[in-house]
């Protein structure tokens, strides 16, 4: 009899599908052309969706503030931001959005439907955007809305338009909206309308919205525009004997103007491994600054160079100070120099951290002396595991 229970319960796990979240309702980073990164609403969210309850204070218009005290609602919103379109493929807006409010009832619905223009407002510096008619229907009811300005919680965008587009729709109890931001408001509603058949399939068939789906920190890597070559680790560093795993977070390219590496064109992060890329060219940029300089150039620094299929490097274990006399313990600070054809590439490189504001002392430049790779044999691990990523095929 115990065992038909379990065999009856196993069934039962495997044949029921796993409840939908309303993370899983939202807009996806693959729904859109290549080239999107998140946008992090929260920062402290990591790789999760931001969910959160509606609020209200005493300047929150008097409808929304009776929906929002009757029903308590609760939603998830996603952003993404455009960093490089593909030649001859779909752009996408400059700034895409996406929310999603699941209520409980059809009359908890009907009245969230009825304060949507005020719950975009919130968005909109308290100001409602305006209807306008609706070219096509993605729920049961649909309503398209233009604002002549950018949403109120992307003050960091500078480029991104001053038309926003919002397409908002019913499906059952929920209640799901599109955001496109860009110049033009008749390319933000094509683009908001194609991204919403995109969101509707995944509320009409739910599965997990997974952080590697999410992931973006190979975006920058992608761009057809990055001329700067790049060596990694990939997306998952397996070292093996003895070292423990790691993994890529992010990525970015720079014009060399960062002030704390500067002349660097390429960023790369791992968990506890941050690469930067210099040019022949640009590298005197940084070579001369005091950062550089540290544990590299200090009389206590034990040096070890290594060849390359392709080139050298140079690994430098020395300590957090720069000691007179040296200490007897063995070194617990690690950086690398690799030298591959007309590149520099550092590993845990020393920053400059210039200060800001500028009437603002700097702070000390901070080295690294808790790092798991931090050892001769984990630095040599790092840089004999450096190749060359492929370019992207679009």
């Amino acid at each position: 009899m115990g065992l038909l229970v379990s065999l009856g319960a196993l069934h039962t796990a495997i044949a029921t599908p796993r409840q939908a979240i309303q993370p899983d309702l939202i807009l996806r980073l693959h729904d859109l052309p290549p080239g999107y990164l998140n946008v992090e609403l929260q920062e402290e969210l990591g790789e999760r969706t931001f969910c959160s309850r509606l609020h209200h204070s005493h300047e929150t218009p008097p409808a929304l503030a009776r929906f929002i005290i009757r029903f308590r609602p609760k939603g998830c919103a996603a952003a993404y931001y455009r960093l490089f379109t593909v030649p001859a493929q779909p752009s996408g807006p400059v700034l895409a959005g996406s929310g999603v409010l699941r209520m409980n009832s059809g009359k908890a619905a009907n009245a969230a439907w009825h304060v949507v223009p005020e719950l975009l407002g919130q968005l909109m510096h308290d100001h409602p955007p305006q209807a306008i008619a609706t070219p096509e229907k993605v729920g049961s009811a649909t309503t398209l809305f233009h604002a002549n300005d950018q949403p109120r919680f992307y003050p960091f965008f500078r480029k991104v338009g001053r038309a926003t587009s919002f397409l908002v729709w019913r499906s059952g109890n929920t209640l799901a909206v599109v955001m496109a931001v860009g110049e033009s408001s008749d390319e933000n509603d094509r683009a908001a309308i194609e991204v919403a058949r995109r969101q509707q399939a995944h509320i009409r068939t739910p599965t997990r919205y997974t952080p590697s789906e999410r992931f973006d920190g190979e975006v920058a890597l992608d761009d057809p525009a990055l001329e700067t070559p790049v060596y990694w680790l990939g997306r998952n560093f397996w070292p093996g004997h003895g070292l423990r795993s790691d993994r890529l977070y992010g990525s970015y390219a720079s014009d060399g103007s960062d002030e704390e590496t500067p002349g660097a064109l390429l960023y790369l992060g791992y968990e506890r491994i941050w690469l930067d890329t210099w040019t022949v060219a640009t590298w005197p940029q940084y070579a001369g600054t005091p950062a550089a300089r540290t544990i590299a150039s200090w009389p206590c620094t034990k040096a070890k160079t290594i060849e390359l299929p392709s080139g050298y490097a140079t690994i430098y274990g020395g300590y957090a100070r720069n000691y007179r006399p040296c200490p007897d313990q063995p070194p617990n600070a690690f950086i690398a120099r690799v030298y591959i054809g007309d590149l520099v590439i550092l590993v845990n490189a020393v920053s400059n951290n210039p200060p800001s504001p500028p009437s603002v002392d700097s702070f000390p430049l901070f080295i690294e002396t808790a790092n798991p790779y931090g050892s001769f044999k984990g630095m040599e691990a790092i840089v004999r595991n450096l190749r060359l990523r492929p370019k992207p095929i679009y």
